[in-house]
């Protein structure tokens, strides 16, 4: 490889020998490449700092593409919504026209689409997921791997304690299907119910 690197090309090289060493598994190759980027640290200040510009380029390309997910995560989300609002409308529009002579919905015809409605099987919509008894949630929590282990060897009061004040996140799931199957056979579940009556749109 050579090493006569002019000032301004130096990025793209150490982008392409950094490349380059996450697809090589020789550990002689590799140490060629580790090679090749000390001696252009070596060769010249100017080298140097290229370097070190070209680690602030690596900083800076992260945090535009961290933003450009959050962006994209609110776009997404927000034809998200734009979908399920339409197929609402869509759908309350075919049940307004009402069922024709055999009690079933009308379907509504384009040059290249078909709408129409078909019903939902029951599902479960939480009311109030404080009331939810805890059988039918899971919880994920980030805690330091030391406190894990104190709750594991110990579960004694004070230890409980302790693993409660170092939990950082808890994000809290409502299982639903046990939800359904605990109101199918019979069995109240405080904060939730079941709801039936449901339209989905189908598209063909």
């Amino acid at each position: 490889m050579s090493t006569a690197l002019t000032l301004y090309n130096i990025e793209q090289h150490l982008a392409a020998l950094l490349d380059t060493a996450d697809m090589v598994e020789d550990p002689e190759q590799q140490e060629a490449i580790f090679q090749e980027i000390q001696q252009a640290l070596v060769q010249a200040v100017e080298k140097r700092d290229r370097c070190a510009q070209f680690l602030v380029h690596c900083r800076s390309q992260q945090a535009a593409i961290n933003a450009e997910i959050k962006r994209l995560q609110a776009l997404k989300k927000s034809y998200a919504r734009a979908e399920e609002r339409l197929e609402e409308y869509i759908v309350r529009t075919i049940q307004g026209i009402g069922p024709d002579e055999k009690g079933r919905y009308r379907k509504l015809e384009g040059r290249t689409c078909v709408f129409s409605v078909r019903a939902c099987p029951p599902s479960v919509e939480v009311r109030n997921e404080a009331e939810i008894p805890a059988e039918f949630k899971t919880l994920t929590i980030t805690v330091p791997a030391t406190a894990w282990e104190a709750v594991a060897e110990s579960l004694d009061i004070d230890e409980r304690m302790k693993f409660l004040a170092s939990v950082k996140k808890c994000e809290v799931a409502v299982d639903k299907n046990a939800i359904k199957a605990a109101i199918d056979g019979g069995t109240a579940v405080p904060g939730a119910e079941l709801v039936t009556g449901k339209y989905s749109l189908v598209r063909k």
